[in-house]
């Protein structure tokens, strides 16, 4: 952000306005430009992204807030009765100094209300992304049925042609980077009875499974883990159903096809039956949002000693063949087996100063 505004000085635009608000005249009759459009243009022009970005996403890190307020305080001070350009001038070295402080300064951990912001802005991001990614798709399909349907007047109808994802346009002639404008439109659109209320095109079904998988694997791998450093705590003690019921929509959208099966049994985001095509309505979305947890994130949660994770690592491929055959043969299922694998593995190898076995809790938390 600092550096973007620090580069509003060499575009094009901003060359000009300095340039003219240098001029003798302007100079000379500072409180009569103030007096114009152009006072409010500039100062929008230079502290609106700070502005816009304190009011929503304030920083609470100390040392940060030390560094940013005096950004924050020089793009409040603006005033219209000081000649502009001397304050634009001042500005412009307030950012310069912020950035390279930043670039030069250490940061404490993050704050568990940072990262349950992170979380939340990360989720909105991509329900945005999702919500409106058919836009762009349906510009260009309206475009080309516009200079079709002109055709039809026409002595020669246009044929259908066909999106190019290279060349990010319409071309005459299939390839293996093009999709025919009667299949978007099919998938984006398909043909619906009027009579009937269908759920949304089939193409959303990939959006969803993006914004839910996308949004899961970040809470496993990043998030759980940074939360359970900031609480002090271990990542399996956050056991919450909202994101239990993202993990079994990510399992059907990955392992089913984005038909419902496993989600069918979710707590809180019950969305869909049994054989379902998971395909979330917009009130779905917003439910994302509204029983996000972020209050019980804000908790630091009690000691887990029971439930069901699942195992992450590699092993060799014809060891892992046969563990699962005999442990499919003996259990009927991998986890038990698997159970018992990892307590004799654990006793066996338990360390003498950790009689409690909790290795790896103590890394997570440290």
């Amino acid at each position: 952000m600092l550096l973007d505004i620090e580069r509003l000085d060499g575009l094009p635009r901003g060359q000009d306005m300095r340039a003219k608000l240098g001029a003798p005249e302007a100079v000379a009759n500072w409180s009569q430009i103030n007096n114009t459009i152009i006072y409010g243009t500039v100062r929008g022009f230079l502290t609106s992204l700070v502005n816009d970005l304190w009011s929503v996403d304030p920083p609470t890190d100390p040392t940060l807030i030390a560094v940013l307020q005096p950004v924050r305080d020089a793009a409040m001070s603006f005033t219209p009765f000081k000649p502009l350009l001397p304050q634009w001038d001042n500005y412009a070295v307030v950012v310069r100094e912020a950035r390279q402080a930043l670039e030069a300064q250490q940061f404490g951990e993050p704050t568990v209300d940072e990262i349950i912001q992170e979380m939340s802005l990360s989720l909105k991001t991509s329900l945005l992304l999702a919500s409106t990614a058919v836009v762009g798709s349906w510009k260009e399909i309206a475009t080309e049925i516009a200079r079709r349907y002109v055709s039809f007047a026409a002595p020669i109808t246009l044929p259908l042609r066909y999106y190019d994802f290279e060349s990010k346009k319409m071309v005459d002639s299939p390839s293996p980077t093009t999709l025919s404008l009667a299949a978007i439109k099919a998938i984006i659109d398909p043909a619906r009875d009027d009579e009937v209320q269908l759920s949304q095109p089939p193409g959303m079904k990939q959006f969803a499974a993006q914004v839910i998988v996308d949004f899961y694997t970040d809470w496993e791998e990043h998030y759980r883990v940074e939360l359970a450093r900031a609480h002090g705590c271990h990542r399996y003690d956050f056991q919450i159903n909202y994101f239990g019921d993202l993990g079994k929509l990510r399992h059907d959208y990955v392992h089913n096809r984005g038909i419902c099966g496993n989600s069918a049994h979710c707590h809180t985001l019950k969305w869909f039956n049994t054989g379902d095509l998971m395909i979330p309505t917009p009130a779905n979305y917003v439910q994302l949002l509204t029983e996000f947890p972020a209050e019980e994130l804000r908790r630091k949660p009690s000691r887990v000693e029971t439930g069901r994770a699942p195992v992450k690592g590699s092993a060799d491929i014809p060891t892992l063949r046969e563990f699962e055959k005999v442990a499919r043969d003996v259990h009927g299922s991998v986890g038990p087996a698997l159970d018992e694998a990892l307590a004799d593995w654990t006793r066996k190898n338990s360390q003498q100063g950790n009689p409690t076995g909790d290795t790896e809790r103590t890394t997570e938390s440290e």
